[in-house]
């Protein structure tokens, strides 16, 4: 693997794929028992595989703001998306996100978002020369002609697209937006080669671990599950979207289903990210590119209890996600045990795979998260601060009123144990006092001065249906 000496001065081809939702226990590359994800397993044996990779947030808007800045949520301050919010939804002036940051390095730069939080409503767009909106409103067009004539009809009728995406249409539902967002950064990738001279940043967010589920039939029978009839996926989707909306609990049965669903929905998006891998490859450098894939977050389907307290956000299954990252130079597989914070992929990027993530655990010895709850709703409400402090063995969490808990780390896709070790506690919660002390530091603020948001119909008809509002 390349020192900082030798590549500090290169511009890889990037690719950064954030793969929404993804939990690691539903990866065979971590231990799951069926084949979700064959195209990931065959990149992960020739990459760096991080068994302990830590999101800043556990949803998407502040996680992906953090791997944008190198931020903490507290320090960009985006942490929250109500309705009527005047808070932070966007990124404070001063910051440069990342595709900003590359784009001054000389990259082309090109983003395709299968996510309404990941594109302008959050500005996370800024710095990318072409830019696909999760309801395929071309938001930034850089000319580089990887829009058909029928594309730009859909992007001027985005608004009824996005309306046509609700669940009762589900024929029209992810796949026909993820095909299309995969389909077109395809295309940019041959686009580049007018572009000898400009390294390529390619980023994508794809949702199909994110419910609703609507996999095609074919995965179903790719892992031998069981092929749902033509009712059955409205039915699940819809008593899903009620325990996500905690209005209803999931049965042990359902739960099972549930799953089925999302290992069906995890190698569908497998297969088209295998298409994109290949289209990558065979366009650059591939021995030289810097691969990043990883989640944002993961995703709690019915291990706890989702009014429990500490919050199930907090938790493993929602915070401890896949990373896969290939750098420079790099032909064979490893893994690693350290802990390491997703908002580390800002400087790892920009740096051109320079210093690897681990070289920087020794900075932090424990990964630290922060929820600010509740996420998201029609009406701003009180919100309550949580912070984890995240090891290898251990977790400590902690709430602004003092409420204070230690967990046993019993491995990916357990439920974690409640822990008395005082010793371990009062450590790491000394810790988590000099970690919070650095934090003051950072750009933004409470003061941050923030512009009211509009939603449009379209995008909060889809937040509806992501179980954000």
């Amino acid at each position: 693997m390349p020192t900082m000496s030798e590549s500090s001065s290169r511009r890889p081809p990037v690719l950064f794929l954030v793969l929404d939702s993804m939990r690691t226990d539903r990866l065979a590359l971590y231990g799951h028992d069926r084949s979700t994800t064959p195209n990931l397993d065959r990149l992960a044996e020739r990459a760096t595989v991080y068994e302990n990779a830590v999101a800043p947030a556990s949803w998407t808007l502040p996680s992906h703001s953090s791997m944008f800045t190198g931020l903490t949520p507290s320090e960009h301050g985006v942490t929250n998306g109500f309705l009527d919010t005047t808070g932070a939804l966007r990124l404070p002036d001063g910051t440069t996100p990342l595709a900003a940051a590359l784009r001054d390095r000389g990259y082309r730069t090109a983003g395709f978002s299968n996510n309404p939080w990941v594109g302008q409503l959050s500005g996370l767009d800024t710095g990318f020369d072409e830019f696909l909106e999760w309801n395929l409103e071309i938001g930034r067009d850089g000319g580089t002609d990887i829009h058909t004539r029928r594309d730009r009809l859909y992007s001027r009728g985005h608004s009824l697209l996005g309306h046509a995406a609700r669940q009762p249409l589900f024929l029209l539902k992810r796949r026909f937006f993820t095909s299309n967002l995969v389909d077109r950064a395809i295309r940019w990738l041959g686009a580049t080669d007018e572009y000898p001279d400009a390294p390529s940043f390619t980023f994508l967010n794809l949702m199909e671990a994110h419910s609703p589920y609507f996999p095609p039939k074919s995965a179903f029978r790719e892992l031998d599950l069981p092929v749902p009839g033509p009712v059955e996926p409205r039915l699940l989707n819809t008593r899903l979207l009620a325990y996500v909306m905690e209005k209803t609990a999931l049965t042990e049965e359902r739960r099972e289903r549930v799953l089925e669903y999302y290992d069906a929905s995890l190698r569908y998006q497998d297969r088209k990210v295998g298409d994109l891998l290949a289209a990558f490859e065979a366009r650059v450098d591939f021995d030289d590119a810097l691969i990043v894939v990883c989640s944002d977050h993961g995703k709690t389907l019915g291990e706890y209890d989702r009014d429990g307290t500490p919050p199930h956000y907090l938790r493993d299954i929602n915070v401890n996600v896949p990373l896969i990252v290939k750098y420079p130079g790099q032909s064979e597989g490893r893994r690693v045990d350290d802990p390491v914070e997703l908002r580390r992929l800002y400087d790892l990027v920009r740096t051109g795979g320079a210093r690897p993530l681990e070289a920087d655990a020794g900075i932090d010895e424990y990964a630290l998260v922060e929820e600010f709850v509740p996420h998201t709703g029609r009406e701003d409400t009180e919100v309550v601060r949580w912070r984890a402090l995240v090891g290898q063995d251990y977790k400590y969490i902690r709430n602004e009123d003092g409420d204070s808990f230690l967990v046993e780390r019993t491995g990916v896709g357990q439920r974690e144990r409640p822990c008395d070790a005082s010793e371990v506690k009062q450590e790491l919660a000394t810790d988590l006092d000099a970690r919070v002390a650095d934090l003051s530091t950072g750009p933004a603020t409470e003061d941050q001065s923030q512009t009211e948001q509009e939603f449009g119909s379209d995008v909060e008809a889809q937040l509806e249906d992501l179980g954000y509002l």
